[in-house]
C-alpha cells in the first residue's frame, strides 16, 4: 500500500469525486472530499482512500489517526468507534484511531448536529476570544517508537526501535520520514558472534565488541526491503569491560556486504562519555562493532565506506586507488537494476563534455564524486561505445591517456550470442571516439 498523508490548510480545496481512488497523495495543506453532495475536510495518515457516491472508505496504517471535519456541522457517522463528536458553533469534528489494515467507512447522511458538544468556536477560523483568526500550527506526524527491537515504520512518520541485550547494551535504529514508502516492519535481533563469524570471518586486525552481532531486517507486504529512500541512523552502546584492551577512538560499525563477502566499515561517530557509537546506512544486513587493540593504527587498506547514493550520469573515482588509477574517472550509467561505469580516457576527453559541468561553475572537475572501492565495484565496467550519429559499436581498450577502438563487426544476434549487453553501450562524442586508435575489428569466428 502507498501512504497518504493528509493535513489541514485553510482555503485549499482539492475535490475527490465519486468513484475516485486516491493513492500516494501527500499534501502540505488539507484535503477536501465530497461525499453524497457534502464537503468534508480529512486529516491524517492512511494507506488508501476510496470515494464513492455515498461513502468514503479509508484503509488505515499502524496506529493511524484520521480526523473528519465538517464546516456545515454534520454528524459524521463512521464504522469504527473513536472520539465523541465535537459539535461547535461553526463546525463538527470526529477523530478515529485504528490499526494497520482496518477499514474506516464514512457514510454522511446530511444530519446536522445540535448544541455545542465538545467545544465552542471553530479552532481554525476563530480565536478563543473572538478576535482575529487563528492559524493552527502544522500537524507533526507521529513517529512510531518502541523499545522491543521491533517497530512498524511509516512513510509519514518514519520509525524508531531499540533492543536491549542481556549484556546491558543496546542496538537501535531510527528511520526518518520518507525512508520507506509503505508500512514496513523493522526488526533488530542478536546472534552470537561465533555463529555469524563462522561463515563471515571478521577482519584479522579487528575484534568484535561484545558477544553479539546484530541482524537488522525490514519487510513490507511480505517482501524484503533492500534499500531505504533516506538514510537510517544506527545507534549502539557498549560497556567499558567490552572494550578493555581496545582503542576506543578507533571503534567502527561494520556491516556484512554479501556481494563481496567481506565486512565493510561505515563512517562512525564514537561518544566515549556515553559509550555510544552511531553510523548511517541505506540498507539492512548484519552489523557489528569492531575495534583495534590499543597501540595499533587503522590499516590503510581497510575499507571505510560512506553511505553514497550514486545516480545516472554521476562522475566517480576512488582517490585511494593505487598508482595512476587514483586519477581514473568513470561516468555511471544506470539501466533498470543494471549499473555500469565507463572510463573517461584523458583530461582532454573529459573537458570535451560540456554537460559534465553540473554545477555550472565552469569547472566540471568539482562534480567528480570520491567513493570507496567497494562503491566502484558495484558498477560493472563497460568498454562498449557508439559515437553520436554513428551506428557502429566499438570495444575500447585504454592504455594511459591513449587507447584502441575495435569495431564490433557482427550482427545484433551475434553481438548478443557472444555475451555482450546492449544496455552497456555508451553514446560518446567525436572527441572521445577519435582519442582512440582504430584496431582490428572484433568478429565472430
Amino acid at each position: 500500500m502507498k501512504k497518504i498523508v493528509i493535513t489541514i490548510l485553510a482555503l485549499l480545496f482539492i475535490p475527490a469525486m465519486a468513484g475516485a481512488v486516491v493513492d500516494e497523495l501527500t499534501l502540505q495543506g488539507g484535503h477536501n472530499i465530497e461525499v453524497n453532495g457534502m464537503t468534508f475536510i480529512v486529516t491524517g495518515l492512511v494507506d488508501d482512500m476510496v470515494i464513492d457516491t455515498t461513502t468514503a472508505t479509508f484503509t488505515l496504517s499502524t496506529d493511524s489517526t484520521v480526523t473528519i471535519k465538517s464546516n456545515d456541522r454534520y454528524t459524521l457517522p463512521v464504522s469504527l468507534s473513536g472520539s465523541d463528536l465535537s459539535c461547535g458553533t461553526s463546525y463538527s469534528q470526529k477523530t478515529i484511531t485504528g490499526s494497520q489494515g482496518s477499514s474506516l467507512v464514512f457514510t454522511p447522511d446530511g444530519t446536522v448536529c445540535t448544541g455545542t458538544v465538545g467545544g465552542g468556536a471553530d479552532p481554525v477560523t476563530s480565536s478563543p476570544g473572538g478576535g482575529a483568526a487563528v492559524t493552527p500550527p502544522p500537524v507533526t506526524p507521529t513517529t512510531p517508537t518502541t523499545t522491543t527491537g521491533a517497530v512498524t515504520a511509516t512513510s509519514g512518520g518514519g520509525g524508531e526501535t531499540t533492543l536491549t541485550t542481556d549484556e546491558s547494551t543496546t542496538a537501535g535504529v531510527s528511520l526518518p520520514i520518507g525512508a520507506v514508502t509503505a508500512s514496513t516492519n523493522i526488526i533488530v535481533t542478536t546472534e552470537s558472534q561465533a555463529t555469524v563469524t563462522g561463515s563471515r570471518p571478521a577482519p584479522s586486525s579487528r575484534s568484535i565488541v561484545g558477544g553479539y552481532v546484530y541482524d537488522f531486517s525490514a519487510t513490507s507486504g511480505g517482501e524484503d526491503v533492500n534499500t531505504f529512500q533516506e538514510t537510517a541512523t544506527l545507534t549502539f552502546t557498549y560497556t567499558d569491560e567490552q572494550i578493555s584492551g581496545l582503542n576506543e577512538s578507533n571503534l567502527r560499525v561494520f556491516y556484512w556486504k554479501e556481494s563481496t563477502s567481506q565486512w565493510v566499515a561505515l563512517v562512525t561517530t564514537v561518544n566515549a562519555e556515553t559509550n555510544t557509537i552511531t553510523a548511517e546506512t541505506d540498507h539492512f544486513t548484519y552489523f557489528a562493532i569492531m575495534g583495534l587493540p590499543e597501540g595499533e593504527t587503522e590499516d590503510e587498506e581497510e575499507i571505510i565506506e560512506e553511505t553514497t547514493t550514486i545516480i545516472d550520469g554521476d562522475l566517480i573515482r576512488n582517490p585511494n586507488a593505487e598508482g595512476m588509477a587514483q586519477f581514473d574517472i568513470y561516468i555511471v550509467k544506470l539501466v533498470g537494476d543494471k549499473k555500469f561505469k565507463r572510463l573517461i580516457l584523458s583530461p582532454h576527453v573529459f573537458e570535451s563534455y560540456e554537460h559534465f559541468d553540473k554545477n555550472g561553475n565552469g569547472n566540471p572537475w568539482d562534480d567528480v564524486v570520491d567513493v570507496a572501492q567497494s562503491v566502484m565495484d558495484e558498477q560493472t565496467t563497460s568498454d562498449l561505445v557508439r559515437a553520436v550519429g554513428d551506428s557502429k559499436v566499438y570495444r575500447l581498450t585504454a592504455s594511459g591517456d591513449t587507447g584502441t577502438k575495435r569495431w564490433m563487426n557482427m550482427t545484433a544476434t551475434q553481438f548478443r550470442a557472444q555475451g555482450s549487453d546492449s544496455d552497456s553501450i555508451y553514446e560518446i562524442n567525436a572527441t572521445d571516439r577519435n582519442a582512440y586508435t582504430a584496431g582490428v575489428d572484433v568478429t565472430v569466428e
